[in-house]
């Protein structure tokens, strides 16, 4: 008994070990002074620290489909040289639980962490303007995010499905809630919708059945179609004059 121990423990101690910068693929750009981060290997499990320097040169984005599909591995760290998140670059990582996004990063493109049900938190830098069309889209596992007030713009089918959301805040700079923003968003209960939104897209809050009250600001002057729909919790509502 004692041997079969001891002939299992060093496959439980592998399938702990973290991933490697042996996992991934870099691409240098077209006039070699950088890298990108392009794939990784879906085997790779455990946490990762991507690089900020490879082969002596700075690894500054995080490319299309990089890491789609790397279903093991659980926590990853973008380094502070990153400026960008391709398109669909987290898809489908139903592992991760937490990453980290530096400050560096102005953009997270479409689709970035789409269906990564098991993210709990993020938090979104300061340095982020925009975020892409079904960026965070069905990460049912996400409880809590801060949306900065750099961001300007938010994608339609941002927060798609997103069931945990409790409660957000909307910043400032943002002009439009697009459409579906957040569809299905069952848990979110309260939204603070700022004086920069000048209108609400189709089916924004469709479904949102834990909605209890919302105030819509004088700034606003057209409410899309099904916009709150199925919110089936909603007591109390207020619509401006402005709205036309």
């Amino acid at each position: 008994m004692k041997l079969k121990y001891l002939l299992i423990l060093p496959l439980l101690v592998a399938s702990l070990q973290a991933a490697s910068v042996s996992d991934l693929t870099f691409t240098l750009n077209g006039d070699g002074t950088v890298y990108s981060v392009t794939d990784c290997l879906e085997s790779a499990s455990g946490s990762l620290d991507i690089p900020s320097i490879y082969n002596d040169l700075p690894v500054t984005s995080i490319g299309d489909n990089a890491f789609r599909n790397c279903t093991g591995l659980t926590s990853i760290t973008i380094p502070d040289s990153v400026t960008l998140i391709g398109i669909t670059a987290f898809m489908d990582c139903t592992g991760l639980t937490s990453i980290t996004i530096p400050d560096s990063v102005t953009s997270i493109g479409d689709y970035a962490f789409n269906v990564c049900t098991n993210l709990i938190s993020i938090t979104i830098p300061n340095s982020v303007t925009s975020i892409g069309f079904g960026a965070f889209y069905r990460c049912s596992g996400l409880t809590s995010i801060t949306i900065p007030d750099s961001v300007t713009s938010i994608g339609d089918y941002a927060f798609y499905g997103c069931r945990n959301l409790t409660s957000i805040t909307i910043p400032e700079g943002v002009t439009s809630i697009g459409r579906s923003v957040f569809k299905q968003c069952t848990g979110l209960t309260s939204i603070t919708i700022p004086n920069s939104v000048t209108s609400i897209g189709n089916e924004a809050f469709d479904e949102c059945s834990s909605l209890i009250s919302i105030t819509i600001p004088d700034s606003v002057t057209s409410i899309g179609d099904y916009a709150f729909n199925d919110c089936t919790s909603l007591t109390s509502i207020t619509i401006p004059d402005s709205v036309t």
